[in-house]
């Protein structure tokens, strides 16, 4: 190392090398979320990381979801056996943004994440 390499690594710069050094040390880090949905063979999960699923079949399993979202938690929706799938997505999609909260997909084209206002996930 070079005296002004020393000077400038006394007042807090890198230098280049030591840069790329400090790049290549970075780690990915995992999920938090310790279930996998392809991985895990669990038959219909009641909870995945303290997230209450329900799975949507009708009307009344609608209601019961939404009850939960209601009371300030974030639940998971399952629509794969649902009736009719797409007038399902419509009316969560409409009620979640009626009450100013989110709902994101899930690696699935009928697996969702209700959000109420002000609950964010990592």
């Amino acid at each position: 190392m070079s005296f002004f390499g020393n000077i400038f690594k006394v007042l807090g710069f890198e230098t280049e090398d030591e840069a790329k050094i400090s790049k290549k040390k970075v780690k990915k880090t995992e999920t938090k979320a310790s279930f996998n949905l392809k991985k895990d063979k669990i038959e219909r999960p009641d909870q995945i990381d303290g997230v209450k699923v329900i799975y949507v079949e009708g009307t009344f399993s609608g209601k019961k979801a939404l009850d939960i979202y209601n009371s300030g938690e974030p639940v998971l929706i399952n629509l794969q056996e649902a009736e009719d799938k797409e007038r399902m997505i419509g009316y969560f999609e409409g009620y979640v943004f009626a009450t100013k909260g989110k709902i994101e997909p899930i690696e699935d084209k009928y697996l969702f994440i209700l959000l109420p206002e002000g609950v964010e996930i990592e």
